[in-house]
């Protein structure tokens, strides 16, 4: 007995760890597509909701600017500086300089370029989209939008790219979660049935074998299963009763010899 209960642990072992290399696997695999699906489409619908913001500020700031309105136009930008994704906002005018923005006049230096103006395709509808890197290290999505085609000047708006990283980081810690939840639960009941319907019917058996082996004849191999392991119980069963029937035999033919 103490051979059989080592044998079913053995089963179970090897089983579970099996069972969670193929889960960790699985995992990895989805957490990988899910991972590079949802940054395509968080990076989408920021740099989309960035477009249309700056479309928004791009048509308010056109007569604040035809105005002189600087006031105007810092009430603009700072309406729409304090939205989570924003980094920054900038307004410039027709010759590339700048009119206000949030750094309250400390713009970086990259960002001061005006060369980068001029590679906006105005006839492509004006959207110049680029990632860089700011002063302070910060990743973002500069976009580009021209005021009046760029008659007027341009609005320029920074998306956050740690926005971006931070929503993909929650949503994998609950996909992570919901895994490892559902891994473990599928652990417990693919042990359970294995338990059932293998490893209790595989110890059976080997005890029915290594009594036939001892020679006791006499217990027969009932298997109550609906799977392979029955035909291989009724396959021992009738071994036994065919080494039961050949001893007997052999036991009759040795009596009848003595007389």
């Amino acid at each position: 007995m103490a051979a059989s209960r080592n044998l079913l642990t053995n089963l179970r072992v090897k089983i579970t760890i099996y069972i969670l290399i193929g889960a960790v696997v699985f995992s990895g695999v989805i957490i990988l597509v899910t991972s590079h699906f949802l940054r395509q489409t968080l990076t989408d619908s920021l740099v989309n909701q960035g477009r249309i913001v700056a479309s928004s500020i791009a048509e308010l700031a056109a007569e604040k600017l035809i105005e002189e309105d600087q006031v105007g136009l810092k009430k603009i930008s700072e309406k729409y500086r304090y939205y989570l994704s924003n980094e920054y906002i900038i307004i410039v005018d027709a010759d590339y300089n700048i009119i206000t923005d949030t750094y309250n006049g400390n713009v970086p230096g990259a960002l001061r370029d005006g060369s980068v103006f001029q590679d906006v395709d105005l006839a492509g509808g004006g959207q110049f989209v680029k990632r860089l890197t700011t002063v302070d290290e910060r990743e973002v999505y500069d976009i580009i939008l021209p005021i009046e085609e760029g008659l007027l000047g341009y609005v320029r708006i920074g998306l956050k790219k740690a926005y971006v990283d931070e929503q993909i980081q929650n949503t994998l810690f609950y996909i992570g979660v919901i895994i490892v939840i559902g891994t473990l639960a599928a652990i417990l009941v693919a042990l359970m049935i294995i338990t059932v319907q293998v490893t209790r019917p595989v110890i059976h058996l080997a005890n029915a074998a290594e009594e036939i082996s001892l020679g006791n004849f006499d217990t027969p191999v009932n298997l109550n299963i609906n799977n392979e392991l029955q035909m291989l119980a009724a396959a021992i069963d009738r071994m036994r009763e065919s080494l039961k029937s050949s001893l007997e035999r052999l036991k009759t033919r040795s009596t009848i010899g003595r007389f």
